[in-house]
């Protein structure tokens, strides 16, 4: 580790963005304040702190100053301080040179502005690193990103396995003719794609395909494995719908299917996948059908049979 790193800053945003700039110049362990109040009751001696990063308006610029006025106390003059400020007034910049601050950067700045800054305090180990900044973003379709990972498999003969959730008799609620709000649809598809993050692997992908289907692509996943996905997801949603007093039954079916055994492509696996869907739909509404009702049907069916 590079050593301890304090970073006053109110804006969230502002926060991680400095942090992103202290993961490039070095390894540090960050401690961020979001308000004054805070600063105060941080139990923290700053003499141990190798940097401090802080936004003059914290959160106005005389609280500010009152902060740093305290932090270049004599007990800690050793700690290095970079000011961040949206004022370039050279009456403000000599009020912080004052207080023995190492730096002051005006607000927007690039932040190479920053990290040379802190790399220069500190003096870390430059570590190579290489900028991206002007490579243009890699722009992929889903079916491209599917048929690359198909390649992969069949390439390195290992499984892959997609999970496909879809929404089931959304357009009704649990009695027939009773529709579901878009509120209702909205809060299922949200739950369900929630939690399926969960479930997962970093290894893993997951897409939307609008407010209806959710796609888990699982590569290296063979058909125990999807299962297991999917009995891990249903998991996860069940206490989440009981609460809502839903049945995840009628609202979320995961089914998974498996290259190269359902299909060798996504269209294929897809076609499987949703035939699962219509076969669980079917087995619903006949399984829905009093006993007797099903009977009688049976009877007449093999009666109109035998006319064949």
């Amino acid at each position: 580790m590079d050593g301890k790193v304090l970073l006053l800053e109110y804006s969230a945003y502002e926060r991680q963005k400095i942090r992103q700039i202290l993961s490039t110049a070095g390894r540090f362990e960050v401690i961020d304040v979001g308000d004054v109040s805070q600063f105060r009751l941080l139990d923290l001696d700053i003499k141990d702190l190798r940097l401090i990063i802080m936004d003059l308006m914290f959160p106005t610029e005389i609280d500010g100053l009152g902060v740093l006025s305290k932090i270049s106390s004599s007990q800690s003059k050793s700690v290095p301080v970079i000011v961040i400020s949206n004022s370039d007034s050279l009456g403000l910049r000599e009020e912080v040179l004052k207080y023995s601050a190492r730096d002051y950067i005006v607000r927007p700045y690039n932040v190479k502005r920053l990290e040379a800054s802190i790399r220069s305090i500190v003096r870390t180990d430059t570590v190579f690193y290489y900028d991206t900044a002007h490579i243009s973003d890699i722009n992929m379709s889903f079916d491209s990103y599917m048929e690359r990972e198909i390649m992969f498999a069949q390439r390195t003969s290992s499984p892959l396995s997609l999970v496909l959730i879809t929404t089931l008799q959304m357009d009704r609620g649990p009695e027939i003719g009773q529709s579901v709000s878009e509120d209702m649809r909205k809060s299922v598809f949200s739950i369900a794609a929630a939690k399926s993050r969960e479930a997962l692997r970093l290894t893993d992908t997951i897409v939307m395909n609008g407010n209806r289907d959710i796609i888990i692509v699982l590569p290296g996943t063979d058909e125990i494995g999807a299962r297991l996905v999917c009995e891990k997801i249903v998991k996860l949603l069940d206490p989440e719908f009981k609460r809502l007093s839903i049945d995840i039954s009628q609202r979320v079916y995961p089914v998974y299917v498996t290259f190269p055994d359902d299909g060798n492509s996504l269209q294929q696996l897809m076609a499987t996948a949703f035939k699962k869907v219509s076969d669980k739909e079917m087995l619903e509404k006949i399984t829905s059908i009093p006993t007797d009702a099903r009977k009688y049907a049976d009877k007449s069916y093999n009666r109109y049979k035998r006319w064949l």
